[in-house]
């Protein structure tokens, strides 16, 4: 809970990159808000697995077509990541994406986008800087890209979208806004 409270700090990405993992991607588009994505002014990048799960795999679900469409308008780069010991070292508990997303941001010195608890907190072991969902839409806010009722529409959204946040958590994050 912590580090959902820091990151509500964030007012600008510290890094010139940003890995994106599925969960964010899929996340977003269920808000049909992935156009915040393009608009970050960094290097926006999901590994090929992150690709694989939204696009290949996700044919149709929510985040594939509009995945698809920023890679396509080169807003979005796809890489493999060069290490396959460390995507392997980090596969077990975490997914392929998962693994895949902390490799590249490692090996680019980027920041990345996570939402699950046990890849964030592998992430912040290895000294990267994690941002989530709710820290993208609070960005999205902070830079005027959405308004205090789009931000709040938005996190009541996820919820019932099935995204694990409690009314403590909103309530909390909603005292902080300006």
């Amino acid at each position: 809970m912590r580090s959902f409270v820091r990151s509500w700090g964030l007012s600008s990405l510290p890094s010139r990159c940003l890995v994106m993992n599925s969960s964010v991607i899929i996340a977003l588009a269920k808000l049909n808000m992935t156009d915040i994505i393009s608009v970050l002014n960094i290097e926006i990048i999901v590994p090929h697995a992150v690709y694989g799960e939204v696009v290949a795999k996700g044919r149709g679900r929510p985040g594939s077509k509009e995945l698809e469409i920023l890679i396509n308008q080169g807003k979005v780069k796809v890489l493999a990541p060069q290490d396959r010991a460390l995507v392997e070292a980090l596969h077990d508990p975490l997914g392929i994406g998962e693994s895949e997303a902390i490799a590249v941001a490692v090996e680019h010195g980027c920041m990345i986008a996570l939402d699950d608890r046990i890849a964030r907190s592998k992430a912040k072991s290895m000294n990267l800087k994690v941002i989530g969902t709710i820290g993208l839409l609070r960005l999205a806010y902070n830079k005027g890209l959405i308004d205090k009722d789009k931000l709040i529409q938005a996190l009541r959204e996820l919820k019932e979208h099935g995204f694990r946040i409690s009314d403590n958590i909103i309530n909390e994050a909603l005292k902080k806004l300006k």
